[in-house]
């Protein structure tokens, strides 16, 4: 069952809330080792008295959620249903150098009620007074696909219902340190596009993005998820192929009728090696994303968000095109992301 877009909205390292900005003068090359998220008027989508007591995370999953309600047109939802691989890591890191601190006594419970991952669904609920289903997932890089599997299955049992679904993840100075520790940041010296990587490493990234889903549209001008597949580890470029065909097949597509490929290339040569040859052999055009928004566990609410974003404006931003080509009719747009090279996923967005 289809689910159909009528609002959405996004925060990440470029003006994505803006909607007047399509990553015009935005580089093919990544910006750095880390995507900061760009933040908007905060005050604008949440009450002032609330915001200084706000982690980062929350202050860019509500403003979010509040944009894409309010771009639907609509004032409170049925369900509320997210994904988030860490959830609140700056809170999580407050409360345990708190514990440090001060040798475990005289802890305030704030910063450890407001670490949960469930925090931010619950926060945007409190401020839409919506008492219906609230859900988070946390399935690493399959978390906003797996709430959004949830979602479209709420829809197939009542079609009467709203839904706001969305996946965030945020990275706080200790994440950066971590990462770069890790080694896995990428060497200054062989920045390329994600397209080209010829090195090992990658850019960590942050973002929130949430959709208004409903079982019908609410005007001509909507997108449309037509389904969605998790996968879990595969063989090689082959087997990735096999997948995507039997998924198109359960939709009732075929390869020739997708327009353009959203890759989830994170832009190390290793890393990616399976999903390049997936992208040589698949023979639709393949546009990338990550060099937008960075990679994090719910980059792919970034890549839908982009997707319908390119349906509804029928235009691909040349940035996210690694050579000069023209789409004449954009229908059907398939995302096939992964990370770490083990948890992959399919999402198909349609006019």
């Amino acid at each position: 069952m289809a689910a159909y877009i009528n609002g959405l909205a996004c925060i990440a390292h470029y003006s994505t809330f803006d909607e007047n900005y399509f990553f015009e003068n935005a580089p093919a090359i990544p910006a750095g080792s880390s995507f900061a998220a760009a933040e908007p008027v905060y005050s604008n989508y949440i009450p002032a008295g609330n915001i200084r007591r706000m982690s980062h995370i929350l202050k860019m999953g509500i403003s979010t959620a509040m944009m894409s309600i309010r771009s639907a047109g609509i004032e409170n939802v049925d369900a509320i249903i997210t994904g988030t691989g860490m959830g609140c890591v700056e809170d999580t890191d407050v409360f345990l150098r708190a514990i440090i601190d001060n040798n475990e006594e005289l802890l305030t419970p704030t910063s450890f009620i407001r670490s949960t991952h469930n925090t931010v669904g619950g926060q945007i609920a409190l401020l839409l007074k919506c008492t219906g289903y609230n859900f988070t997932y946390v399935h690493q890089n399959l978390s906003f696909e797996y709430a959004l599997l949830d979602a479209m299955l709420m829809l197939e049992e009542d079609n009467t219902k709203t839904i706001l679904t969305g996946g965030l993840d945020e990275i706080t100075p200790a994440l950066v340190e971590i990462f770069n520790r890790s080694g896995n940041n990428k060497d200054p010296g062989q920045k390329l596009p994600v397209w080209d990587n010829k090195s090992k490493g990658y850019s960590i990234g942050e973002g929130a993005a949430f959709f208004v889903l409903n079982s019908v549209p609410d005007s001509g001008k909507n997108s449309r998820i037509s389904g969605v597949k998790c996968i879990q580890m595969i063989s090689g470029a082959s087997e990735l192929m096999k997948e995507v065909e039997a998924f198109l097949s359960s939709i009732g597509l075929k390869k020739a009728q997708i327009s353009l490929v959203l890759a989830g290339n994170c832009g190390d040569n290793y890393l990616d090696k399976n999903i390049n040859e997936f992208n040589n052999e698949i023979g639709v055009p393949v546009a990338y994303f990550k060099h937008l928004c960075g990679e994090y566990f719910t980059a792919g609410s970034f890549a839908v968000w982009l997707a319908a974003s390119i349906l509804l404006k029928q235009i691909v931003p040349e940035v996210i095109l690694p050579e000069n080509i023209s789409i004449p009719v954009l229908n059907h747009i398939l995302i096939v992301n992964h990370y770490q090279n083990k948890q992959y996923s399919v999402i198909c967005v349609s006019a």
